[in-house]
């Protein structure tokens, strides 16, 4: 084949459980571009992987940890955790791969990719070690997200932005890990801080709804167009709680019209009044030396700092904080707020804590500006192209990338501490001992890597980087395709690290985002509101009381549980019929699967699907039918009678694979496969199929010879075509029909077979058929009602005479005669 060959990998899914709806479609749309690639004639390799999901996982098997034997993961050594996430991992690997056969995906599993395995272990640590011996990768203290449950940092991925109403309650992980607790949330607190200088009832007001951490308060601050600024610049307050002096600085980045105008400064615990405190650090610092390193959240979320709530939660200080001021005639009001937005950790939902620790962060923007450029070239695209919008935004972000978690599971770092002090990078334990000597005592840093550090070393590792691959004349993938949520913290990070290490090349120079899977109401897919769905509950079936069983058995909140239950037995009121791969697929495909979301009732486009399936075994049946009448023949050569109908669909044929063809050199594989489903449905089944009943009843041998020889080769193209979409029912009756494979040759259709003005032709007095059927209905006439008719049209009648009799079979209308379509007037018609 002239066809370049297609190389592509499918995003690893984590093993953190079985796949959803959601990987369904991506391996759906993934398999189609491999097999299109294949019937075309070309060679086409599809890598699967699974990825370790560090975070992910380890959040799970803590779960499960506690609710099967009650332990934690800090009762078990750091060997015995680690083992019991690659037990936990590996065993949802062979479901996983069980998933993807059943589902019809042709991965070539001989070179699957773990991304913990020892291939991507040693690719992770001479990443890290080149791009740290390169000055991008270094250690800093920074501001991070960070999950007190798992006392760890997180990246942007991991959270959740939850909206709350007035008196909003969620509920979050109990401190000590075992169980949760019912928090309320957004009350904002109006506290009086006395100014300092005055009289005992001269104060300012300050509200907040983290009244817990006025223990590290460092100043107050004010916009500049305060209506007391002149009063207050430079003047201090005192703590409420403690009595610490606090300076009162005027910034432009106080929000002046939010709350009372003045901004609490706890440069430790926020972003913004760390950025505040930067340009006033001097005036701070006249009133507390040590305000810089003031905080009083540790990593546990407890309070600290020397405080008389010293090693109490955060959330159990705030009731304490609020009651203590309270007594002191502190507070003006506590009110709720109209919306509260926190964050959470996706994994165990709880609230998000800013803080700043020391942690390993990769300097992205040198390697961001070439990206952006390649973007602006032209020599990376992206499809949708507004999705483009999105990745250039991102390579504009300036911030380093958080490197480091706080975790068990995942990509030891390969960092090790000397003597307590200095760091060191280098490739191993032994590498280090060569540099500082035996005498030093050294220890490997405890952290893992992002999970995302080495899912971005995808292309190389799948490329050849790790066999000693140095030259990289073109990308190591054809193209990338997944979903658009993970543009940036994938793709993105997939682009720069490829650029980086191997000398400038792209990983791919073509990218395609299908969209987010929401269920029919367009919800997004979550176990806790029970809209998840199992690939094979739609393969196999599924009933109610098996999904209730199930759901019974999973970690879920007992309320998400009921939320959940409520939804399926809405959703799923007799389970889930069994409907096949086929028909699976046919349901993902029958969306636009590049917009940003595709909302599916997976349930009733299954159903739908499992009839068109039905309708394409009626179709092999009539051809065998047709085929047996006439065997004798056939085998003796008998040509048969051509008709125009036989040209026609050989017309139609070769128009819809090549729209076929087109689309999916466009990956618009939704639309790819609406023109092959529409031409079987109405081309073949419904009008072709209907043209030959009178030579099938009459059993006319010599046109019957024709038809059977028309409909083997559209059966057998048809069928070679759809096997890119809906693979098990195409396979079996394409090698029913022609005894071989469809891969034993290439799709054979010529656009030379496409005769416009015969189409043309032919859709006239399909439109024919149609006006007279909608006739009878509006003179409340049977169908089946025979009606005699004189046709006008401005079609010669020699072009129509060939196809009027089909007319008798679609509408029951037979054309005395064919006049003109000049100077009629249809009388008493408009």
């Amino acid at each position: 084949s002239s066809l370049a060959p297609l190389r592509l990998v499918l995003p690893p899914p984590n093993v953190t459980g079985r796949l959803h709806i959601g990987h369904a479609l991506t391996v759906t749309i993934e398999d189609a571009l491999a097999r299109q690639h294949r019937v075309r004639g070309g060679e086409a390799t599809w890598l699967p992987g699974l990825d370790h999901a560090g975070i992910a996982t380890q959040s799970v098997v803590e779960r499960e940890l506690w609710r099967r034997e009650k332990k934690t993961r800090r009762e078990m050594s750091r060997e015995q955790f680690v083992e019991r996430c690659r037990a936990f991992g590996a065993q949802n690997a062979t479901v996983i791969r069980d998933q993807m056969a059943r589902m019809g995906a042709t991965l070539q599993w001989s070179d699957e990719y773990y991304t913990l395995d020892e291939r991507f272990s040693s690719a992770v640590t001479r990443a890290f070690v080149t791009l740290h011996r390169d000055g991008l990768i270094s250690r800093d203290r920074r501001f991070v997200h960070w999950s007190p449950a798992l006392r760890s940092s997180l990246s942007d991925q991991e959270m959740d932005k939850v909206d709350l109403p007035p008196g909003g309650v969620l509920s979050l992980p109990s401190p000590d890990g075992k169980g949760r607790r019912e928090v309320k949330l957004g009350v904002m607190h109006t506290i009086k801080y006395e100014l300092i200088g005055g009289s005992k009832s001269d104060f300012i007001c300050v509200a907040t709804t983290r009244p817990e951490t006025i223990y590290a308060d460092v100043a107050l601050a004010v916009h500049p167009s305060h209506p007391r600024v002149g009063e207050l610049a430079g003047r201090r307050a005192r703590n409420p709680l403690d009595g610490r002096e606090l300076p009162i600085v005027v910034d432009e980045a106080v929000l002046a019209d939010k709350g009372t105008g003045v901004l609490k400064i706890t440069p430790s615990h926020d972003r913004l009044d760390a950025e505040i405190s930067g340009r006033h650090w001097e005036e701070i610092e006249r009133a507390e030396e040590g305000a810089r390193t003031r905080s009083c959240i540790d990593e546990y979320g407890r309070i600290c700092g020397g405080t008389p709530l010293d090693g109490i939660d955060r959330f159990d200080a705030r009731a304490r904080v609020v009651a203590q001021l309270h007594a002191a005639g502190r507070i003006v009001e506590s009110i709720e707020a109209a919306t509260t937005t926190v964050s959470l950790c996706s994994r165990t939902g709880d609230i998000i804590e800013p803080r700043q620790t020391h942690q390993w962060f990769l300097d992205c923007r040198e390697m961001h500006a070439e990206a952006a450029k390649a973007l602006r070239d032209g020599r990376l695209s992206i499809l949708p192209a507004s999705q483009g919008e999105r990745l250039v935004d991102w390579f504009g972000y300036a911030e380093p990338w958080c490197l480091s978690r706080q975790l068990v599971w995942g990509h030891r770092i390969p960092a090790w501490k000397v003597d307590g002090t200095e760091w060191i990078v280098d490739r191993s334990e032994e590498e280090v001992r060569r540099r500082v000597g035996q005498i030093s005592k050294i220890s490997q840093d405890e952290d893992v890597l992002d999970t995302w550090f080495s899912s971005g070393l995808v292309p190389l590792v799948c490329g050849g980087w790790m066999e000693g691959r140095r030259e990289w004349p073109q990308p190591p993938l054809s193209l990338l395709e997944t979903g658009h949520d993970i543009l940036g913290f994938w793709v993105a990070r997939m682009v720069i690290l490829t650029m980086r290490l191997s000398g400038g090349q792209l990983p791919f120079e073509k990218v395609v985002l299908h969209g987010l899977v929401r269920d029919a109401e367009g919800r997004k897919m979550s176990k806790s509101i029970g809209n998840v769905v199992d690939p094979l509950d739609v393969i196999d079936g599924i009933s109610l009381e098996r999904m209730e069983e199930r759901l019974g058995e999973s970690s879920l909140s007992d309320k998400e549980k009921a939320t959940a239950l409520s939804s399926l037995r809405a959703r799923f009121p007799s389970g889930i019929p069994r409907c096949g791969p086929d028909s699976l697929r046919f349901a993902l495909l029958r969306h636009d699967v590049l917009a940003a979301d595709v909302p599916i009732d997976v349930g009733a486009l299954a159903t739908e699907g499992l009839r068109f399936c039905n309708k394409l075994w009626n179709l092999a049946a009539y051809a065998a039918e047709v085929r047996g009448r006439v065997e004798r023949e056939r085998e003796e050569g008998v040509e048969g009678e051509q008709h125009e109908m036989d040209a026609w669909l050989r017309s139609r044929l070769a128009s819809s694979l090549d729209s076929v063809d087109s689309h999916m050199r466009d990956t618009s594989i939704h639309l790819a496969f609406a023109s092959l489903h529409q031409f079987i449905l109405a081309s073949l089944a419904d009008v072709y199929i209907e043209s030959t009943k009178t030579a099938l009843w009459s059993d006319d041998k010599q046109r019957l010879v024709a038809i059977s020889r028309t409909l083997d080769y559209v059966m057998a193209e048809s069928l070679r075509q759809l096997s890119v979409f809906m693979p098990f029912v195409s396979h079996f009756l394409h090698e029913r029909i022609t005894n071989s494979s469809v891969y034993e040759s290439p799709l054979s259709y010529s656009p030379s077979w496409i005769v416009p003005r015969l189409e043309a032709t032919v859709s006239e007095v399909l439109a024919v058929a149609a006006s007279a059927r909608s006739l009878k209905q509006q003179l409340g006439v049977a169908n089946k009602t025979p009606f005699q008719a004189i046709l006008h049209s401005s079609l010669p009648p020699s072009s129509l005479a060939p196809f009027l009799p089909m007319l008798t079979h679609l509408c029951h209308v037979s054309v005395d005669a064919v006049l003109s379509l000049d100077g009629h007037s249809p009388e008493g018609f408009e």
